[in-house]
C-alpha cells in the first residue's frame, strides 16, 4: 500500500511538472513561470543573476542606472555570472528618457524587455526588428488589449493588491486578470497579490501563465534593500500599505509610514505637486532604501506582504513557491480526484 501511495505521488507531481510548463516559460526560456518585478534601484545585477540562476526570469531595472554605459555595463555584469535567459525593465515617460536604454538592450542583444508607464509603441519597430521579446505592464484589459494590438508578446496584468502603480479602476486580481485572459490572445502574467505557491495555483487557475513577484523579492538576500528596512518589512502585515499619489492621477500603493501618511493628508488639502514632492522624490527614496531611513520617503509594497515572514535566498524562494504549489496541487487533487 506505502509503494502505491508513492507510485500514486509520482504521477501527481510529474503532472504538476507538466503544467508548470506554460507559454511564458516557453516564450522566454525559463524553468519556473515565475519574473522577477521592476524594482527600481534594487534590480540590480546581484538580484537579477540569483533570479535567472534559479530558473526564473531576472529582470534588470533600466532606471536604476545613470546612463547608457553604466546599464551596458550591468547587462554584460549579469550575463558574466549566468548562461540563463534574463531581460530588462523599462519604465516609459516617467523619470526621464528612455532612448538611450532602449538603445543599450539593442545594441547588448538582451533577448526579453518588459515595458511600463506609458505606451511602449514607439519603440516597438526597433525592439521587434532586433529579435527582441517584448512584454507590457498593464492595470487594465483596455490597455492588455491595446498592447496585444501594438505588437506585445505577453502582458503583466496587475491587480489592485499590487505595490507600486495599480491604476485607478481599483480592481483585484481576481477578477482583473481572468477578463484579460478572456480579451486578448497572447500570455497574460498575474501581478498584484502573487508571492506564493498557492497564488501560483490561482494564477494558473484564473488563466494567468506564469506570475510575477516585486514584494516578495524585497526580501530576498541578494537584493540590496537596506537589512534595517528588510528586518522592518518582516513585521508588517496585509493592512500596512497605503495608496498615495491619487491626486496626481498616479495612485501607488507603498508601504504605510509616517511619510506615506503624510503625503495622504496634504492630498486631501489639495497640495500641489511642488508641496508633494520632497517626500515622493527618487531622493527621498534612495535615502530610505539605501539608509535604511523608514520615513524619508515612500517605497512601493504589496498587500501581500503579510504573507512573507522571512528573509531568504532567491533560490529557496523560488523553491518555495514551486514546492508549495506542487503541494496545493496534490491537495486539491485529494479534495476532488480527476485520475
Amino acid at each position: 500500500m506505502h509503494c502505491g501511495y508513492l507510485s500514486f505521488l509520482h504521477i501527481i507531481i510529474r503532472k504538476v511538472t507538466i503544467l508548470f510548463r506554460t507559454g511564458i516559460t516557453s516564450l522566454f526560456g525559463i524553468e519556473h513561470p515565475i519574473i522577477q518585478g521592476g524594482l527600481q534601484e534594487l534590480g540590480k545585477e546581484t538580484l537579477v543573476t540569483a533570479v535567472s540562476n534559479a530558473g526564473a526570469l531576472g529582470l534588470l531595472t533600466a532606471g536604476s542606472y545613470e546612463n547608457k554605459q553604466e546599464f551596458r555595463t550591468a547587462i554584460r555584469n549579469v550575463r558574466k555570472q549566468t548562461d540563463k535567459p534574463f531581460g530588462a525593465n523599462i519604465t516609459i515617460g516617467i523619470r526621464q528618457p528612455m532612448d538611450r536604454f532602449v538603445e543599450a538592450v539593442i545594441e547588448e542583444e538582451v533577448p526579453i524587455v518588459f515595458t511600463s508607464g506609458q505606451n511602449p509603441e514607439p519603440y516597438m519597430e526597433k525592439l521587434k526588428r532586433a529579435g527582441i521579446i517584448v512584454t507590457h505592464v498593464v492595470p487594465t484589459v483596455r490597455f492588455a488589449k491595446k498592447a496585444e494590438i501594438i505588437g506585445c508578446d505577453a502582458v503583466v496584468v496587475v491587480g489592485y493588491e499590487c505595490g507600486g502603480h495599480p491604476g485607478l479602476d481599483d480592481i483585484s486580481s481576481l477578477t482583473l486578470i481572468q477578463r484579460a485572459v478572456q480579451e486578448v490572445s497572447i500570455p497574460v502574467i498575474a501581478a498584484g497579490g502573487f508571492s506564493t505557491g498557492k497564488s501560483l495555483v490561482a494564477a494558473l487557475a484564473l488563466g494567468a501563465q506564469g506570475i510575477q513577484m516585486g514584494t516578495r523579492f524585497l526580501l530576498a538576500k541578494e537584493n540590496p534593500l537596506n537589512e534595517k528596512v528588510k528586518k522592518h518589512l518582516l513585521h508588517l502585515n496585509e493592512t500596512d500599505t497605503v495608496i498615495v499619489k491619487r491626486s496626481l492621477q498616479k495612485p501607488m500603493r507603498v508601504m504605510k509610514t509616517n511619510t506615506a501618511l503624510q503625503v495622504v493628508a496634504m492630498e486631501g488639502n489639495d497640495c500641489s505637486f511642488e508641496e508633494l514632492y520632497p517626500y515622493i522624490s527618487g531622493k527621498s527614496y534612495k535615502q530610505l532604501i539605501h539608509n535604511g531611513d523608514i520615513d524619508a520617503g515612500v517605497i512601493s509594497l504589496g498587500q501581500t506582504i503579510g504573507l512573507i515572514n522571512e528573509i531568504q535566498s532567491v533560490e529557496k524562494i523560488i523553491a518555495s513557491v514551486i514546492n508549495e504549489a506542487k503541494i496545493q496541487l496534490h491537495t486539491l487533487h485529494k479534495a476532488c480526484p480527476i485520475i
